[in-house]
């Protein structure tokens, strides 16, 4: 399995900014209800990868953790991708929704790289880390499509700070580029 390298540059973010208007799924197969986890590639983070399950949770067995939590990545990052481009960039839903999507890409990324170099162990941090964020995304979202205000929900919403250090993503800098675009 060949990975990106996982590194945060300001070229990254706008190769997604200028990419994300190509809404896809990553996930082929899920590993849950088929015995293989295979995702699509998305240059610059990941490659085309298949991994076959049974093996994995032998070696790793908080896997079927983690496929769940990717699931929902999947399909979060989809409806975030799909709902961007009819918001405009004077809301600041846009702006949140962009940085959320871009780290739940980084999110798969690291398991990747987490899988690749058999580093087992983290992945159960990964999974911690994850679901919190996990809750956070399903929420804004959430709160988007109810059609509540973003001052009203602003007090609900927190990105951890833990999540950006663990996955050394700079928070600063993902903010000044989004700020060019929207805002």
């Amino acid at each position: 399995m060949s990975l990106a390298k996982l590194s945060f540059s300001i070229q990254l973010i706008n190769k997604y900014l200028l990419s994300s208007t190509n809404c896809k799924k990553f996930l082929l197969k899920d590993g849950i209800t088929s015995s293989y986890f295979e995702i699509e590639s998305n240059p610059g983070f990941f490659t085309k990868s298949r991994l076959d399950v049974i093996s994995l949770k032998n070696s790793c067995p908080q896997i079927g953790k983690s496929l769940s939590i990717l699931k929902n990545f999947d399909h979060y990052q989809y409806v975030i991708c799909t709902l961007i481009p009819n918001i405009a960039d004077t809301d600041p839903f846009k702006k949140v929704l962009q940085k959320i999507r871009f780290m739940i890409i980084f999110s798969f990324t690291k398991f990747f790289q987490l899988l690749h170099s058999n580093n087992f162990d983290q992945i159960e941090y990964w999974n911690f880390l994850s679901k919190k964020f996990l809750e956070v995304v399903a929420e804004t979202v959430n709160y988007f499509r109810q059609g509540t205000k973003f001052d009203e929900m602003l007090n609900d919403f927190k990105l951890d700070d833990e999540l950006f250090v663990y996955l050394k993503l700079d928070k600063e800098k993902i903010d000044k580029v989004l700020d060019q675009f929207y805002l």
